[in-house]
């Protein structure tokens, strides 16, 4: 992740009530959550590849990326894997800047479950 997405990045998830804490990992960053959950979010801008995961005892609960390997998703590369385990349309552009808004959304659904 380029330095300023990082820091952008990791500003807005610290300033959401969801967060307990976050933690560098290099080209990711990884927030704690209530109830044993992370998110993982990983950005490359020279790839233009990324990746957020919902992660609980260091299993994929849901996720986002646009690893090229859904080509039969309307939205490809972009996709979801659902909580299902099933591939749907992403409404992710693969900017974690402005996709931490929608990515704390689906996350806080997820934490209600």
């Amino acid at each position: 992740m380029s330095l300023p997405t990082l820091l952008e990045t990791a500003r807005k998830l610290i300033l959401s009530p969801l967060v307990l804490d976050i933690e560098f990992l290099g080209t990711k960053v990884r927030a704690h959550l209530p109830k044993g959950y992370t998110l993982d979010i990983y950005y490359n801008a020279t790839l233009q590849k990324y990746s957020y995961t919902i992660i609980k005892q260091n299993k994929r609960i849901m996720g986002w990326d646009n690893a090229p390997h859904h080509k039969h998703v309307k939205t490809y590369p972009h996709h979801f894997h659902t909580l299902d385990g099933e591939i749907t349309q992403s409404k992710m552009k693969g900017s974690p800047t402005e996709d931490i808004t929608t990515i704390l959304r689906e996350t806080k659904k997820t934490l209600q479950l």
